[in-house]
């Protein structure tokens, strides 16, 4: 409905015969403020701007006063409330909004809000933050109205429309609506406005409801000085430089959001799986429940699992959470608007960062993934992450680590949609994709590519990563983005198929130092298609290789054949004989433990030759320890020896150490496998040799760990515990988690056997932990040890 203000202006204005530029250059105001008075969004003007458009119209006494009383909220001018000569009671205000019927839960959270406002004497100012549509308001006015018999003297209620049609309320506004409510004179000053206000509040115990607050500064001249009066405010922006007490609201428990949905749907027998779905679609957001339970009651033969499908199409969810006007999209909007009409550049930068962010399926949304597709540097992103995380449409659930509402996800791709180009989009995930590969490249480079890798590798394909100069930096970069290495592979196959080959193959040396067995696994799945449709044989053999590989790593032995198979194919059609040789070893050794030995022989024999043809010592080398741990399971123990020492001995030139250390270590181990444990032993300590004479730290500490197996099977429990305590220290050290994981479990099983069940399990239960704070698979067999003993 149209002000009486507005209505009374643009009638004076144009008999007046005045345009809104002609009006304001006369009244020495801005062509905005006419606009904003003649559209009722400021619908209370101060009672300078009154004075100066009555003159600048010429306004008789009559139609002066007319319009001031329009101007004034409760219809009176100031001489009105001058003139009167008896004295008047204090208004009690009593103006909280109707509590809603269907409000539910939030017990905990509403429970500490009343411990706080009702705790103590002084004022009580209690901020509640959080994103749009999370129930900041239906939260603050059922507390308010809670709070009536321990605050007398009323409650005043004021929506400053921070987030909202039009700008937010001025402060100043604010000041002359509080202090006419309470029966004051408003002043156009706005340090006397807010003087008056405290002076008002002082000697009352009311509460102040502050609803939709833009930012801090808005409500910082609202607030009382001393008495006892509670104030609620609320905002999507962060309030934490307000002082009281800040309260977070976050998604309700399952319960309560169930609970709360078949309230409104008027559907108390509801199914709770099918309901814990609609939740779950609604990602916990309390309007889109509501929105969803409206939907449900509008339409009473719908079954509950059929709008649960209906939400599952990401593209179309927003459209089924809106009700006319309201709804989830038009609330997060109103977020978004509220960025780009500011005059911080940095509000405006989020507003294209958060379109970006909708690009990604990533769910952790680095520094490093917003840096490369804004084209930004670290630290420039950061700062508009944060800004992000001020206003609630980024949250934040550890250092450096941002996340999207899901439902704040679709808007956000809405956003890119809408505001950038097909073009931009493309430009902005290949920047990332880039980015990523040329760090797992370096990662690889570090580590070792391998013969095959090496010649396969596109020298283009390192450039983007010379910021990270040491082993120590490229690895720590691909730990922080782990959890997004996936999914953006996964993207990389459906958007740029060109570059989701050369990062697969890239992840292998990563993965395998990390022990990422079910990632290595998921990510040459994702991209077998494009690898076996493809030109490029190597590229084949290297994912059904590293396909098979996983598998076996995983111990799925059996399903690791059917690839190697074809891995071998694949790479005797490319002409790399090293490629062939590699999958020749690795299929032998999954044979040989599936138990099938004599099938394993003929593998391993022509991988060997292979390696000595072309006079690659490692492949060779390799080769023959396959083969000498096949022979070892026939009984062949010499033609074993043999073997083993011939693969020694092709690592015999200075610089091989660390990988004849490996060799001596895998001999050790076949060697106690078949319960030989004096050559075991010889073979494992002469690993440990090896790795310290090439500095391997972190592997002389597994060969510690292997040593100490050796003597927990030989019944040495305290020299097992020696060994593997030496190793631990090391692990430590250089801080190598898996490791250090893997020892402790070690350890946990010499103590099990020295009748020490209480150490044992402080080991394992230690190592669960690093396995699930890295997401491991060895964290179930783990869980399954604790749970058994």
């Amino acid at each position: 409905m149209e002000s009486q203000f507005a209505a009374l202006l643009r009638r004076h204005r144009t008999a007046a015969g005045f345009t809104q530029d002609e009006l304001a250059e006369t009244a020495k105001l801005s062509v905005q403020a006419i606009s904003t008075l003649e559209r009722g969004t400021r619908r209370f003007p101060q009672p300078a701007t009154v004075d100066a458009l009555a003159d600048a119209l010429r306004l008789d006494p009559d139609q002066r006063a007319a319009l001031a009383s329009a101007a004034s909220r409760r219809g009176k001018t100031a001489a009105d409330r001058k003139s009167r000569s008896e004295p008047q009671e204090a208004p009690s205000p009593r103006q909280l909004p109707f509590i809603s019927g269907d409000f539910t839960g939030r017990v905990q959270e509403l429970s500490a809000l009343m411990e706080y406002l009702t705790g103590g004497s002084g004022v009580h100012v209690a901020a509640i933050t959080g994103m749009g549509g999370i129930g900041k308001t239906s939260l603050a006015i059922h507390a308010a109205h809670q709070l009536a018999d321990h605050y007398k003297d009323g409650q005043l209620y004021l929506d400053l429309r921070g987030f909202g049609i039009g700008p937010p309320l001025e402060p100043l506004d604010a000041l002359t609506y509080l202090l006419e409510d309470l029966g004051e004179t408003p002043s156009a000053d706005l340090t006397v406005a807010a003087g008056r206000l405290r002076t008002a509040l002082a000697g009352r115990r009311l509460v102040l409801l502050l609803d939709n607050a833009s930012d801090q500064e808005q409500v910082r001249h609202l607030l009382p000085g001393m008495g006892g009066c509670a104030v609620i405010v609320t905002s999507r922006r962060s309030l934490a430089g307000l002082g009281g007490r800040q309260f977070h609201l976050g998604e309700p428990p399952l319960e309560e959001a169930v609970a709360m949905l078949r309230r409104i749907s008027e559907r108390p027998d509801a199914p709770e799986a099918e309901c814990a779905e609609v939740v779950r679609q609604c990602g916990g957001l309390p309007l889109a429940i509501r929105m969803a339970g409206a939907r449900l009651a509008s339409r009473p033969t719908w079954p509950v699992a059929h709008l649960a499908e209906r939400l599952a199409d990401g593209r179309r969810r927003l459209d089924e959470l809106q009700l006319d006007d309201s709804g989830v999209r038009a609330t997060l909007v109103l977020s978004i608007e509220q960025l780009a009409g500011s005059d911080d550049p940095v509000d405006v930068q989020a507003v294209t960062m958060f379109a970006l962010l909708g690009l990604s399926d990533c769910v952790d949304l680095t520094s490093a993934l917003a840096a490369a597709l804004s084209d930004s540097p670290e630290p420039e992103a950061v700062v508009v992450l944060e800004r992000l995380v001020d206003v609630h449409l980024l949250n934040t659930p550890g250092p450096g680590r941002y996340r999207l509402h899901d439902l704040v996800r679709v808007a956000a791709r809405e956003l890119a949609e809408q505001m950038l180009t097909k073009e931009d989009r493309a430009e902005a995930k290949t920047r990332w994709i880039k980015r990523l590969s040329a760090v797992v490249w370096k990662a690889s480079e570090h580590i070792g590519h391998g013969v095959t890798r090496e010649g396969w590798l596109q020298p283009e394909w390192l450039e983007g990563a010379d910021d990270l100069t040491s082993q120590d930096d490229v690895l720590h970069w691909l730990d922080v983005q782990r959890s997004n290495l996936t999914p953006t592979l996964q993207q990389t196959v459906a958007d740029h198929p060109e570059y989701a080959v050369q990062l697969a193959v890239g992840l292998n040396a990563y993965y395998a130092l990390r022990r990422g067995w079910l990632e290595w696994l998921q990510a040459n799945e994702a991209v077998l298609r494009l690898a076996t449709e493809g030109d490029d044989r190597i590229a084949e053999g290297l994912v059904l290789h590293d396909l098979g590989a996983a598998h076996a790593e995983l111990g799925n032995y059996e399903q690791a054949v059917d690839p190697l198979r074809r891995a071998i194919v694949a790479a005797e059609a490319s002409g790399d004989g090293n490629l062939q040789a590699l999958c020749l070893s690795s299929l032998s050794h999954v044979l040989e433990r599936t138990g099938r030995i004599a099938a394993g022989i003929p593998y391993a024999e022509r991988a060997r030759e292979i390696g000595l043809r072309l006079g690659i010592p490692p492949r060779a080398a390799w080769a023959c320890l396959a083969l000498g741990m096949l022979y070892l399971k026939t009984d062949a123990a010499e033609d074993a020896r043999r073997l083993f020492t011939e693969a020694l001995e092709l690592l015999a030139e200075p610089g091989q150490e660390r990988f004849r250390g490996m060799v001596a270590q895998n001999i050790g181990v076949a060697y106690r496998e078949a319960g030989q444990y004096d050559v075991a032993a010889e073979a494992l300590r002469e690993s440990l040799e090896l790795y310290r004479a090439a500095g391997a730290a972190i592997s002389q500490a597994e060969a510690l760990n292997e040593l100490g197996r050796l003597c927990l099977a030989q019944g040495r429990y305290e020299e097992a515990v020696e060994y593997q305590s030496e190793g631990l220290a090391i692990a430590g050290q250089y801080g190598d988690w898996l490791c250090e994981a893997d020892i402790r479990q070690s350890l946990g099983e010499a103590h099990r056997a020295q009748g020490m069940l209480a150490e044992a399990r402080r080991e394992w239960r230690i190592a669960l932990s690093i396995h699930e704070q890295h997401n491991t698979h060895a964290a179930g067999p783990l869980r399954a040890l604790l749970s058994s003993a």
